[in-house]
């Protein structure tokens, strides 16, 4: 008994961690479910750590007391199981049936709880520790092992839209999950679920919903214009020359160096304020007209870059007149709205510096062009 004890006192304070985690950092998770799942196996872990207490001092503890705590136990373990299940149905993409399992989880559910109250608890004397096992006890473990059986399933049938973090960590959890739910169901004394249960969350935590994980996203994105940045230009390079030198091949590639004209003139003149609206609008503009680009990237404070694979000069410089007319068509600030473009594409390998070098060199010719098509002081800098 004092070693399950020590168990689910261990499982609960991770556990509790986390809570504590999720509250001090105010993480805003992409899934909300995932924390009500996480609160539901605390109190499963707790349950069960006092249920364990109450079945091997029944001398002291009243039975309804005893009975009652055990529903609430066999309840949790049911609930936890059902919002797992719906947390899979939602990573998949199957929504709207998350949302109807929803309401037939919390029916049967329900139907499992009227059933607890009705049926009889039998307490069971064992070698090491007393233990519920009656008929309920069955009906909650096949009810468990539903939920998890169908998450399995759907994560198999979803295989291929998931990405490989999430495979590789839930696939083999489940299948743990699973196993040691059919182990207890056959060796009660064993009294795995708690740990079992901890070992889900935190699963899921360092698969999907691990802040850190977030974070580092976020070091990969511009927070002004929700375009990549520099650091994620960087990365989606190196992956880039990594897969051309494993297939030994040279695709094409082309970039488009981008500069927004007098950012630093609106800046100092009309402030910070009007040139992060400069910013924003420019990114919009790249990101409605660059439409076959792999990528656009903000790579410093008025400069952007869009990366092009197989795509012809054609394509690029239809894309960069829509550019320049949408520029045009902006009105609505104190200075004309120039971007200055250049353009160079070439074989994706050693020489990607020199088509970058090039691309630059093009975009000031261009630069040099606007200033004399908008003088004073639009293109003073």
């Amino acid at each position: 008994m004092l070693l399950a004890l020590r168990e689910e006192a261990l499982c609960a304070m991770i556990l509790i961690f986390l809570q504590i985690y999720y509250a001090v950092n105010k993480v805003k998770n992409s899934n909300a479910l995932f924390p009500k799942i996480a609160r539901i196996a605390l109190c499963h872990v707790l349950l069960d750590g006092i249920t364990v207490y109450t079945v091997n001092h029944l001398d002291i503890i009243p039975d309804p007391i005893n009975r009652f705590l055990h529903i609430l136990f066999y309840i949790s373990g049911a609930l936890f199981g059902m919002m797992l299940y719906q947390h899979i149905l939602t990573l998949c993409g199957y929504y709207r049936s998350a949302a109807r399992l929803k309401r037939v989880g919390y029916a049967l559910l329900t139907a499992f709880t009227i059933l607890l109250f009705f049926l009889p608890m039998k307490y069971v004397h064992g070698q090491y520790t007393n233990y519920s096992y009656s008929i309920l006890t069955i009906i909650g473990y096949a009810l468990f092992l539903f939920y998890c059986a169908a998450s399995l399933i759907m994560l198999l049938y979803s295989y291929r839209k998931l990405d490989r973090r999430t495979r590789v960590v839930l696939v083999p959890i489940l299948c743990v999950m699973m196993i040691a739910v059919i182990t207890q169901a056959f060796f009660p004394e064993l009294l795995m679920t708690g740990a079992v249960i901890t070992l889900v969350i935190l699963g899921l935590f360092i698969s999907l919903d691990n802040p850190d994980i977030d974070y580092m996203e976020q070091a990969l994105w511009d927070y002004t214009t929700g375009l990549k940045n520099r650091n994620s230009y960087e990365r989606d390079m190196a992956q880039a020359k990594f897969v051309a030198q494993t297939k030994r091949q040279s695709p094409q590639i082309g970039f488009l160096v981008i500069d927004i004209n007098n950012l630093k003139y609106i800046n100092d003149h009309y402030g910070h304020q009007e040139g992060d609206r400069l910013i924003s609008v420019s990114a919009d503009i790249l990101k409605n007209h660059l439409k076959s680009a792999s990528s656009i990237y903000r790579i410093g404070g008025d400069e952007f870059l869009a990366v092009y694979s197989a795509t012809s000069n054609a394509a690029v410089e239809a894309e960069m007149d829509a550019v320049m007319q949408a520029c045009r068509n902006a009105k609505d600030f104190s200075l004309p709205l120039c971007l200055a473009l250049g353009y160079q594409s070439g074989p994706l390998d050693n020489n990607v510096d020199e088509l970058l070098k090039q691309a630059d060199q093009n975009m000031y010719s261009c630069k040099a062009r606007l200033k004399e098509e908008y003088p004073l002081p639009c293109c003073n800098e």
